[in-house]
């Protein structure tokens, strides 16, 4: 068996490095939007009228029982024949985007759904509109249960969002492939980024659980 020389990576290391931050970018923005869209999805599919409802239904259906990779190929292919250019960066990211509104208005609708009428009851005697109900006193309380299942899905879109790279992108995963097509060892890169996305996760989950006990502290 051949001997790991990891000396040729760690030389690259400052270079590997240089992916993180398009890691990061392309993992925090796209769950934002994901979970932007997804509160709308779970809105509609809560209180919408009925044709939105089975648009919320069957928009879920399709992202959840359809390969991500394959979703961001339609959009990185299509768009360009419907004459809108895009980046390959911003092709993942919309693509990452409206795949994670799926799973998140999941998780959102299952929170809301425990949320006790007293709350909405509460929110109408204070004569709140509808979306100031749903921003000052059911979201805030449906997120003491949804934390965990959201910070779960954060993670995945982390280790997920080294699909990137298949389209160009220079993300961690990106920069890897070219270390190892410099260097020849291959293996060695692979396992260093490894513990690069392992450090990643664990480091902005860590900030997510952070957030979360801040948001409860000042609520």
């Amino acid at each position: 068996m051949t001997a790991l020389h990891f000396q040729p990576v760690l030389q690259r290391l400052p270079f590997l490095l240089g992916g993180v931050a398009t890691t990061v970018l392309l993992s925090v923005a796209s769950f934002g939007a994901g979970l932007f869209l997804a509160g709308g999805l779970a809105v509609l599919r809560a209180e919408g009228p009925k044709a939105g409802r089975r648009f919320g239904t069957i928009y879920s259906t399709i992202m959840t029982n359809t390969p991500q990779l394959s979703q961001i190929f339609a959009i990185f292919y299509c768009l360009p024949l419907l004459g809108v250019i895009v980046s390959p960066f911003a092709s993942v990211f919309i693509g990452m985007a409206l795949n994670a509104a799926a799973y998140l208005a999941d998780i959102l609708t299952t929170g809301l759904g425990r949320v006790p009428p007293l709350y909405h009851d509460a929110a109408a005697s204070l004569g709140l509109t509808r979306r100031q109900a749903y921003m000052r006193v059911i979201f805030p309380h449906a997120l003491q249960t949804m934390a965990p299942a959201l910070a779960n899905h954060f993670q995945i879109m982390i280790l997920g969002s080294s699909m990137a790279s298949i389209f160009g992108v220079e993300d961690l995963t990106g920069r890897a492939y070219d270390v190892g097509s410099t260097t020849f060892r291959i293996l060695e890169v692979m396992l260093v980024t490894g513990v690069l996305y392992a450090l990643l996760s664990i480091a902005l989950t860590g900030l997510f659980a952070l957030g979360r006990r801040l948001f409860e502290g000042a609520a």
